[in-house]
Parts: structure tokens; C-alpha cells; sequence
């Protein structure tokens, strides 16, 4: 099964699930995972993934290891709960 995670070419909250879907995926399946949040200037969340040595690292927080920036993003579209 091919399956790409995208949004706007670079978000850090992307970039934080595709280094742990890369993590959770076996290596003889996994063909590449791309850190797309160093395509950018402006970072949407603090504690994303960078990459370091040529490889990309999962945080080891909760979730996906990210606080998105309220300051950069804005407010909310919708509001669940």
C-alpha cells in the first residue's frame, strides 16, 4: 500500500507524523521519508523533528511530539468538544 502524508510543503505537524510512520514501518517496506518542514522558513510547531546526520528522527514525546505555534497558525477553523 503506497500512502503519502502531505500538506502544505512543510509543516512541522506533518513532518512529525511522517517520522513516526517511517518508525512504525518495517525497513524492507519502507522506500523514503522525507522531512518536508526544511523546505520552509516559518515553523508551525515547536519540538518537530529535524533532521540531523541525513536521517529523520520520531520524537520520543507523547503523540507526535509537537506543540503547534497558536501565534503562527492562528485561530482555529473549527473546535471540537
Amino acid at each position: 500500500i503506497a500512502m503519502t502524508l502531505e500538506d502544505s510543503w512543510g509543516g512541522d505537524v506533518t513532518t512529525a507524523a511522517i517520522a513516526h510512520l517511517a518508525h512504525s514501518t518495517l525497513p524492507e517496506f519502507l522506500f523514503t521519508a522525507t522531512d518536508f518542514n526544511s523546505y520552509v522558513t516559518v515553523s508551525t510547531a515547536e519540538g518537530a523533528p529535524q533532521r540531523a546526520g541525513g536521517r529523520l528522527a520520531a520524537s520520543t514525546e507523547p503523540g507526535l511530539g509537537v506543540v503547534p505555534r497558536a501565534d503562527v497558525l492562528g485561530e482555529p477553523v473549527l473546535t471540537v468538544g
